[in-house]
């Protein structure tokens, strides 16, 4: 499922750590920091979970929700050339997206995840993120093209996609907490509050 490649990570991480004293400990720390990451996202890989909304299957509805949310064009022709999410998302969430990036941009967005307080939250935004990102080769392409395209992905700066991510979820509580608490309608609420500017796609419009 991918678990050597997380292991191979935190390894690394800790085997290079500029204090000597600290990388001698890299095998032990890399077991503590493994088993305290399964043990925060360990229902993404009980089988028993599948279904679950904590499980691999909810957290694919989950993502599939999002997409459909902010880009339901790309989600539809996904969904017409015959790609699921699954297809693609199983792999980026039971590997923490360990074989999308390169091992720098990797650790980089890695840094981002362990500091957020809800990793799966971080994850959902992120890969949804990371679709819309490729949108425009995306929606031109076939289901072989399309297929390729999401489990080879392209080289992208990771920094701007980590912005466009938290851009995407901070623009999405606001207009949330704008329709739930202050009664606003979601077209009231997009007209009155401004989407910021690394977002890619929010609600079905470029750029929010």
């Amino acid at each position: 499922q991918g678990m050597n490649e997380i292991v191979g990570i935190l390894y690394y991480v800790m085997a290079n750590d500029q204090n000597e004293e600290w990388s001698t400990w890299a095998e032990a720390d890399t077991y503590w920091l493994f088993h305290s990451l399964l043990v925060e996202m360990s229902d993404v890989f009980v089988a028993g979970l599948d279904d679950h909304d904590t499980g691999i299957q909810g957290r694919v509805r989950e993502m599939q929700t999002l997409l459909a949310r902010h880009d339901p064009e790309v989600r539809e022709h996904l969904d017409e050339i015959g790609i699921e999410t699954s297809f693609y998302a199983i792999r980026w969430w039971t590997t923490f997206l360990t074989r999308e990036f390169l091992l720098p941009d990797t650790i980089r967005l890695w840094d981002s995840m362990f500091a957020s307080t809800h990793k799966a939250n971080f994850l959902r935004f992120v890969c949804v993120t990371m679709v819309m990102t490729i949108r425009e080769e995306l929606l031109k392409s076939d289901f072989s093209t399309c297929l390729k395209l999401l489990h080879s992905y392209p080289s992208t700066n990771i920094d701007d996609l980590l912005e466009s991510s938290r851009a995407l979820f901070i623009y999405e509580s606001q207009i949330t907490l704008a329709c739930h608490r202050g009664g606003l309608t979601l077209h009231q609420a997009l007209s009155s509050i401004e989407s910021p500017p690394s977002v890619l796609m929010a609600f079905g419009f470029p750029n929010g």
